[in-house]
């Protein structure tokens, strides 16, 4: 499928469209966004999705919705394989207006697929007509989750935001982070909390996990990892990583090389 069909209007064209992606190197797409929806599956690596708002990890067997119009930019660091299709804006008002992250089950994922390979204009008929519609009701009934790293929205906020996520290991205290943002610590921790949803301490622990999940994908050895994402004891490191991803560093690194 062509980058254009994504954005093609609904009249004269299947609801859903899809597209096979399949890279050896590292792949980044610049900020777009689409006048359909996308949901983006992963088979194997991992891709890192960053809207205004959030930042997302998808990893093999997961896949993200993505509304409508929502400006978002796209990378990995190693190879990577997956799909996406592309929903029509009258089938979108059944889907939240947010990103949200779903599993895979297997009919999914082998729907997907076949669907990613022979749902276009050219090949619409009445069986993929058939295997879309098993697709939508599969995925509307996918078990969900709001596991993303919201950043927040005010300049002095940002400001921290932006810092940490130039280097993950930086170890300041949070009164430091405070006195960036030029605010009382009180101040700092309650309304951090207020504008992102989460405690900075919990944040800025998401935001190293989600960095260490990137650079597993790479092939980078997980001692290394934990160094560069802050974690100078490798047992905290897998501790907070498993907590976090339900799997051990070691664990998710293979899962990500898996074909």
């Amino acid at each position: 499928m062509t980058p254009a069909a994504a954005d093609c209007p609904d009249a004269g064209t299947p609801w859903l469209l899809g597209g096979h992606m399949k890279q050896e190197t590292r792949r980044i797409a610049e900020r777009h966004a689409h006048a359909r929806g996308q949901i983006f599956g992963i088979e194997s690596g991992v891709m890192a999705i960053r809207t205004e708002h959030a930042y997302w990890l998808i990893g093999p067997g997961q896949c993200l919705w993505l509304p409508p119009h929502i400006p978002h930019e796209a990378r990995s660091h190693g190879a990577v394989a997956g799909w996406s299709l592309y929903v029509s804006a009258a089938r979108c008002s059944n889907l939240p207006d947010e990103p949200f992250l779903a599993g895979g089950t297997r009919l999914l994922t082998a729907l997907a697929d076949r669907l990613s390979h022979d749902a276009d204009e050219t090949r619409w008929d009445a069986q993929i007509s058939c295997l879309a519609e098993c697709f939508w009701h599969e995925f509307l009934a996918a078990p969900r989750a709001s596991v993303s790293l919201p950043f927040p929205k005010s300049e002095q906020f940002c400001r921290v935001a932006n810092t940490l996520s130039d280097n993950p290991a930086d170890n300041r205290d949070q009164k430091d982070w405070a006195e960036l943002a030029a605010m009382s610590l009180r101040s700092f921790v309650r309304h951090f909390t207020l504008e992102t949803g989460l405690p900075f301490s919990v944040w800025r622990q998401r935001l190293r996990i989600l960095n260490a999940q990137e650079k597993l994908a790479r092939g980078e050895s997980v001692a290394s990892v934990a160094l560069d994402v802050g974690y100078e004891s490798l047992g905290a490191f897998a501790t907070a990583f498993h907590k976090n991803t339900g799997y051990r560093p070691s664990d998710y690194a293979r899962l990500c090389r898996t074909p």
